[in-house]
């Protein structure tokens, strides 16, 4: 039998969907109190409701009860694929961002709760916070792995695989100095920002510099020089940039970085 009890279940899985505890009541037709008192195990929710708890957290009956966890690794990276090919455009991405954040969370919770380490933390508040983007940085380094969030960044590490040659490290310090330079990285942090809503998307000299403050003449002088390795260039009346994709991640994972 499942250690899964339904009051935490329910507030888990409410969470997990974004919805308050009145907007599940609602749903439902029952009070916020009823709600309230299933999640604090207070009293369980009556079996002729079950159908239409499972229906609106989109689970079986089994899953919401518990007695039906995911069988193997598989199974369940199959059900996220699932989930997320049937989800509209931007939604779908959305979630995925939703996933990784709550999978942060989790590790986190792993780290913060083990051996009794801080008995006081709320697992499920914290899936919640960070599946909002709320929390401004959140890091924990364990043997098996790393996860970093900040704000709308995550990252994981196995720990385990990282081994840096000669060549990889001239490459990440070929790829990292130009960033060192805060000019460059303000015109970068702005091309990124008038860019990443679309694949298509340019900006030019002007939009950069409008956005960056930064005089025309010194974009320039940068695109064609520090920056010009990682920008590709679209011709026209006016000659529009942007990040080469596998340079669009650079922005992000400086973000992630917890300045003091």
């Amino acid at each position: 039998m499942s250690t899964i009890k339904i009051h935490e279940q329910i507030a888990f899985l409410r969470k997990q969907k974004g919805l308050t505890q009145e907007a599940l009541a609602n749903a439902l037709g029952v009070t916020n109190q009823a709600v309230s008192k299933w999640e604090s195990a207070g009293c369980c929710p009556d079996i002729q409701l079950l159908p239409d708890l499972a229906k609106i957290f989109e689970v079986s009956v089994d899953e919401l009860l518990g007695y039906s966890p995911v069988s193997a690794t598989n199974d369940l990276i199959l059900a996220i694929r699932k989930r997320t090919e049937a989800l509209p455009k931007g939604e779908d991405f959305n979630f995925i961002l939703r996933m990784a954040a709550a999978l942060h969370a989790i590790i986190l919770s792993k780290g913060m709760t083990a051996d009794h380490k801080n008995p006081e933390w709320d697992t499920d508040d914290a899936i919640e916070h960070a599946g909002k983007a709320k929390w401004g940085y959140s890091c924990c380094n364990i043997p098996e792995i790393t996860t970093t969030m900040r704000h709308g960044a995550v990252f994981f590490s196995d720990n385990q695989n990282l081994t840096l040659n000669k060549d990889a490290i001239r490459r990440i310090v070929a790829i990292i100095t130009p960033f060192r330079d805060v000019r460059n990285l303000q015109i970068a942090s702005a091309l990124y920002q008038l860019t990443v809503s679309s694949e298509d998307a340019y900006a030019t000299v002007s939009e950069i510099s409008e956005k960056s403050g930064i005089a025309p003449e010194k974009i320039q002088d940068c695109l064609a020089g520090d920056l010009s390795p990682f920008v590709l260039e679209k011709e026209g009346p006016e000659n529009g940039f942007r990040f080469e994709g596998m340079y669009m991640s650079i922005l992000p994972i400086l973000s992630l970085f917890n300045f003091k």
